[in-house]
């Protein structure tokens, strides 16, 4: 994978840690170190919500491996076009709602993901 689209590029293990500390859990949290603000955060499970953190990886991998399928596949704009990083996620059971903004051009979108057993999944539109 080339620099334009980078893996695995988050480390929420400070979240975590204060994820552990709390009795209960907020409707909303905020990565200081990333600014990614998580909703509905309280929907869900202390447990789901840190392995959810500690898989996030495997989410956000996905939406790199698919703008980087769109770049390839066309001709016409630059690589600044197709690169994304997440500003936001909206919790719930059955899926993660991820909002990416535009590094370099000024854009914005939801991707959808579910788990199926172990595995993450993007939504197809």
């Amino acid at each position: 994978m080339s620099d334009y689209f980078p893996l695995n590029r988050f480390d929420f293990s400070n979240l975590v840690n204060q994820i552990r500390e709390l009795d209960a859990l907020p409707n909303v949290l905020i990565d200081t170190e990333t600014g990614i603000e998580f909703y509905d955060v309280n929907s869900v499970s202390k447990d789901y919500l840190v392995c959810l953190l500690e898989d996030f990886n495997s989410i956000d991998n996905l939406a790199q491996n698919d703008s980087k399928r769109e770049y390839e596949n066309q001709s016409r704009y630059d690589v600044k076009n197709y690169q994304f990083e997440p500003s936001w996620v909206e919790i719930s059971q059955d899926k993660v709602t991820v909002g990416y903004v535009g590094i370099y051009v000024n854009a914005d979108f939801s991707l959808v993901f579910i788990k199926n057993d172990s595995a993450w999944f993007l939504e197809s539109n």
